[in-house]
């Protein structure tokens, strides 16, 4: 052991307080703590990287110091050798950056006793009571233990009285887990979230065959010529936690998460059931239109494979180069999902603005938070969700 160098400030003037002239007993590096510091003794701990610091008050003196690794990386201090053996009612012994599992002994008139370097971490953590034995154990307390001396025989131990709290694990969100290419429910030691939806609406590039989603509040350009641009659209839960209310074998556990929005799988993993709406303009004028409806400003909706699929043709009332008309139509579209909210628990509660964000099918439970708001869903009512909304430019 190499004790690099150490300083003492001794204060003994009317006992004035450590911290007078500007010092204290503070330690920037310090970690851990001698739990008990008292009389003679030692400690050992594996530095937590280079030269250890060390601070120990001992009444109304500080001395600091820096301790030198070996090649091991472990440092060593004998208070005796180091000048540090204290008799004081209040001191403290701080050492750092050291590792977790380093120890020290103390060494009373008789025998000796060992503990842990307590991580000051732990220090304001709630301090248990540690029970009497009468006037045949004198107790002694320190920084996360009491030292414990039968007066009798002079027996003496350290018992710790900071039980360090356990980390704490976040839980995981309810949803799957996967084994392969199996997936199962979660169903306990998870957090079920606030029931919130999202309906993803997206367009295929004839040309690339690239499907691309259309964010809330975007635009599409309706054909100029005898083309028809068809979205797709359909509802998933928005990713704060939720699981396949079915108890059937093969019910599907990838049902509703969003990470899976814009896979193959698409199709089979979407929230089923659902009846689509579309509103056609804004406010209080606006044109309601369902699945099966007969075309209105050359926008459609036809249900298929619990999704929608909206149709938008050219339609000279508003895109016309011939008679100068350039009309863009906003358009809403809704979400009635009360025919089967139960279909995931939570229960669908309502559809936020927005499509669901993908997420990372390999690491479950991932999908986004998504923009739902249970007190706010976007005024739609609990079983009629409002969804994104789009306008339909000229071309």
């Amino acid at each position: 052991m190499q004790l690099m160098k150490q300083t003492t400030i001794a204060l003994v003037l009317c006992a004035i307080p450590a911290t007078a002239f500007g010092q204290s007993d503070f330690c920037e590096a310090c970690t851990h703590d001698v739990s008990v510091y008292m009389g003679d003794g030692g400690l050992v701990a594996e530095a937590e990287g280079g030269v250890v610091a060390w601070v120990a008050t001992c009444g109304n003196v500080i001395r600091h110091g820096e301790l030198a690794p070996n090649p091991d990386g472990v440092v060593t201090m004998q208070f005796m050798d180091s000048g540090l053996v204290c008799n004081a009612d209040e001191s403290r012994l701080q050492v750092g950056p050291v590792k977790d599992g380093g120890w020290y002994w103390i060494t009373d008139d008789t025998a000796s006793a060992g503990g842990s370097l307590v991580s000051q971490r732990v220090l304001d953590n709630a301090k248990t009571s540690i029970t009497s034995a009468g006037p045949g154990v004198t107790m002694r307390e320190g920084m996360g233990a009491v030292f414990l001396k039968e007066t009798a025989t002079g027996r003496v131990g350290l018992l710790p009285n900071i039980l360090p709290e356990p980390p704490t694990v976040p839980l995981r969100k309810c949803g799957y887990d996967r084994s392969g290419t199996d997936y199962t429910r979660r169903v306990s030691h998870c957090t079920l979230g606030d029931g919130g939806a999202m309906i993803l609406a997206t367009v295929t590039d004839g040309i690339t065959g690239v499907t691309v989603q259309i964010p809330n509040a975007g635009a599409v350009t309706r054909p100029a010529g005898t083309g028809t641009l068809k979205i797709v659209v359909d509802l998933w839960m928005n990713g704060s936690g939720h699981y396949t209310t079915s108890l059937d074998s093969d019910a599907n556990a990838k049902l509703g998460h969003p990470e899976f929005a814009m896979t193959e799988t698409r199709a089979a993993d979407r929230l089923t059931d659902i009846d689509y709406a579309l509103a056609l303009g804004s406010g209080q004028t606006a044109t309601v239109i369902v699945t099966g409806d007969d075309p209105t400003a050359g926008v459609s909706v036809v249900a298929e494979d619990s999704a929608a699929t909206i149709s938008i043709v050219k339609d000279e009332e508003f895109c016309s180069s011939t008679n100068n008309v350039n009309v863009p139509l906003p358009v809403t579209i809704r979400a009635n999902f009360d025919a089967n909210r139960t279909q995931v628990t939570p229960n669908i509660f309502h559809v936020g603005e927005g499509g669901p964000a993908t997420g990372n099918p390999d690491d479950p439970g991932s999908g986004s938070e998504g923009p739902s708001n249970p007190d706010d869903p976007g005024g739609a009512t609990p079983d009629k969700g409002g969804g994104p909304s789009f306008t339909i430019i000229c071309p």
